[in-house]
């Protein structure tokens, strides 16, 4: 009786482990290739090879099947400890790999996304916005499907913080500071005019190398110091997710230190 029950139980085991080795393959063999189409697309765009968006997209809309292979590695992984059924290495890389990924997205996108109005177009000065002469840039603003009020009201929502300095320099020599700040930092020098009082840039933002076009503007103050405002714009999206605030934030707060 023993050896008929232990004889039944046998392909029944067999049978197990080939459905788990299946779902191992199926999960790791999913978090691979969701894994470097990200990164592959990610890294043509970071090149020019095709646009930003077209790199990002994948990105950006990789959580869902990442979330998904999490769920079927994690009740797998049990079932295979459980059972005994091996494939244990395959599903714990398989489902470690689309956590990460799906963790990225989350803290990269969706959080940063939700804690910042969608607009790509920040500046020191709502009322008459510095404007760009070389770069092809929106003008005035750049306010996306929004209206101007629209736009506004987003802006003194959420960068109320944000706003012109006074430095006590001349004009020239903030420019050049800025300058020099912008050139350690890699920026693009579009254009340096003393005479005018304003340089124009190109930065770029994360792995894509998103670009955007940032003015930095000096007037001259009756007392001989020097008022500082900025513009960061991108050329792409919708929701830059804060990187043209923080853009201006780090490079005024510089710029006042080298004051």
């Amino acid at each position: 009786m023993a050896e008929a029950s232990n004889t039944a139980a046998a392909p029944q085991g067999a049978k197990t482990a080939k459905i788990t080795r299946w779902v191992a393959n199926f999960v790791l063999g999913g978090s691979l290739i969701l894994v470097v189409i990200v990164l592959g697309a990610a890294t043509l765009a970071r090149f020019d090879i095709i646009d930003k968006l077209s790199g990002f997209i994948p990105f950006a809309m990789s959580l869902n099947p990442a979330r998904a292979l999490v769920l079927i590695g994690v009740v797998a992984l049990v079932f295979a400890l459980w059972r005994r059924s091996g494939s244990v290495a395959k599903l714990a890389i398989g489902t470690a790999l689309s956590a990460g990924l799906a963790t990225a997205v989350y803290t990269m996108l969706i959080v940063p996304a939700g804690e910042v109005p969608p607009i790509h177009d920040i500046t020191t000065r709502l009322d008459n916005p510095p404007q760009f002469t070389v770069l092809d840039v929106d003008t005035p603003v750049s306010t996306g499907p929004f209206s101007e009020e629209e736009w506004r009201a987003f802006h003194e929502g959420a960068y109320g913080d944000i706003g012109p300095i006074v430095i006590d320099k001349a004009p020239a020599e903030v420019l050049a500071d800025a300058q020099a700040l912008a050139e350690d930092r890699g920026w693009d020098i579009a254009s340096y005019d003393a005479d005018a009082g304003k340089l124009e840039a190109t930065a770029t933002a994360g792995y894509v190398r998103f670009y955007d076009d940032v003015i930095v503007e000096v007037t001259p103050v009756a007392d001989g110091s020097t008022r500082v405002d900025m513009r960061s714009v991108s050329r792409v999206g919708v929701s830059d997710v804060g990187y043209n605030a923080a853009r201006i934030r780090d490079f005024l707060a510089d710029l006042q230190a080298a004051g």
